[in-house]
This record gives C-alpha cells, structure tokens and sequence, in this order.
C-alpha cells in the first residue's frame, strides 16, 4: 500500500489509509460547503472537532485553513471557534526516538516470550513426570484402583480357591481316614 498521501509519508499503512479516508471526507466537504457564508462554515468546522473527524496531519491541516478562515472573519466571534484538538504525544514519540525505545520493547517481548516458553517448558516436563509416577504408583498398589482392578479380583479369586481347594483336600483326608477305621 502507498504510503505517500497528499505530501505526507506516513510510517504504517493503517495511518496512510486513515489519512485517505479523511482526504476523502475533505474534498466531499470542500464541494458541499459554502466557502461565503463563515456561519455555515463555524458550523461544519465545530462538528468537525466535536466528533473528532480528523485525526491525520492531512485533516489537522484541512480544520487549521477553516480556523484561519474563521478567524479572519468579521462575522464569527473568535470565542466560538473550537481550538483543535491534538491527540498524539510528541513527546512520547521523541523520547521513544532518542532512546530506541522501539527496539528495547521489541528485545524485551522476545525476551519475555523466551523466558514464558522455558517455564511452561519445565512445568508441562514435571506436570508429565508427576504423571508417570502416578500411574507407576497405582500399578504396584495393593489396592484395587481402575489400573489394576481387573489382576486385584483375579489374584483374590485364585487365592479363595486355593484356600477351598486345600480344604476340600483336608475335608477327603479326614472323610478316607474315617471311612477306613
């Protein structure tokens, strides 16, 4: 996208396209507007910076000539005209100039970035760990758990029929002794 608009080269391409926007609404008022009637003129210009219309150099400079105009006039008082509004620090913008603030913020989220990944690098490292050793836990316990329930029942149902089988062994000792006497 060109960022070249009407004279000024603006440093991204949402303020280029901002500043066609409100190139556009210039022209659409310069054609609608009475340039012989100051009255319908205050009232266009006060709008203007009420809704805050213009924002760009380009719609800055457009509200600087309809001040001058305004300010010219015999007809308008000078206490009616609105000042305009600048809404960018230029101070900020200086200072973040001369101390390459640009590039210490874009090292520092790089940095920050780096760092977060690390750390979620090691927790996600124990979180898996942890659950290993879980489950390794829950595979050698005694008791019955939804990992090992299925060789709990078979291992307590075998021992039970262990224990019958010897009985019953018993009980037939007992019984052949008995029955030879």
């Amino acid at each position: 996208m060109e960022r070249n608009v009407d004279g000024y080269h603006f440093s991204c391409d949402e303020d280029a396209k901002m500043a066609q926007e409100e190139l556009k609404k210039i022209n659409l008022i310069s054609q609608k507007l009475n340039a012989n009637n100051p009255q319908a003129t205050l009232l266009v210009y006060n709008k203007c910076i009420q809704s805050n219309q213009f924002t760009t150099p380009i719609g800055i400079d457009y509200l600087k000539s309809l001040q001058s105009y305004l300010l010219k006039s015999e007809a308008i008082n000078p206490e009616d005209i609105l000042d305009i509004p600048i809404r960018i620090s230029y101070a900020d913008a200086l200072e973040l100039k001369s101390n390459n603030r640009y590039k210490n913020l874009e090292k520092k989220d790089t940095r920050d970035f780096r760092v977060q990944f690390r750390f979620s690098l090691f927790f996600n490292i124990v979180l898996i760990v942890m659950v290993i050793a879980m489950f390794v836990i829950a595979l050698k316990a005694d008791n019955p758990n939804i990992i090992n329930y299925k060789n709990a029942i078979v291992n307590e149902y075998s021992a039970w029929e262990q224990d019958l089988t010897e009985r019953e062994n018993i009980i037939r000792e007992k019984e052949s002794e008995l029955n030879l006497n």
